[in-house]
């Protein structure tokens, strides 16, 4: 949930993303009539650390990385962009202390609907609270 704040401050200033995309990054949803192309990541699972002692003071949280663009090449691009990006990062970020980032899996997909091509990258984020 903290490491939503996270991924936005790292794309949002990573120069490959920013090249392909600009700021177009959200969480859960597009804003509505968005050009193309744009990123979007939804949270899947977050876990704590167990801790016989006390509270978790370390969250481990799931991420889906949408990188939509009407252009095949395009989404593919921003993919690994955002790959880039995140993958082995570690630091604080918009007051997020990320411990890591590490990338667990991609798949591509074709929304017949909105006739747009989606790129998943999926990481998984150890955040210190």
């Amino acid at each position: 949930m903290k490491a939503g704040k996270a991924i936005y401050g790292i794309l949002s200033t990573n120069a490959g993303v920013k090249a392909i995309c600009s700021t177009r990054i959200f969480p859960d949803v597009a804003a509505q009539g968005s050009p193309f192309p744009f990123v979007v990541y939804n949270i899947t699972r977050l876990a704590a650390s167990d801790t016989k002692s006390g509270v978790s003071t370390l969250d481990e949280e799931r991420y889906d990385i949408n990188c939509v663009s009407s252009l095949y090449s395009e989404a593919i691009a921003l993919s690994e962009a955002v790959r880039g990006a995140l993958d082995r990062y570690s630091g604080i970020v918009n007051g997020v202390n990320v411990q890591s980032i590490q990338f667990t899996d991609f798949e591509t997909n074709f929304d017949d609907d909105n006739e747009v091509y989606v790129a998943v990258v999926e990481v998984v984020i150890r955040v210190q609270r």
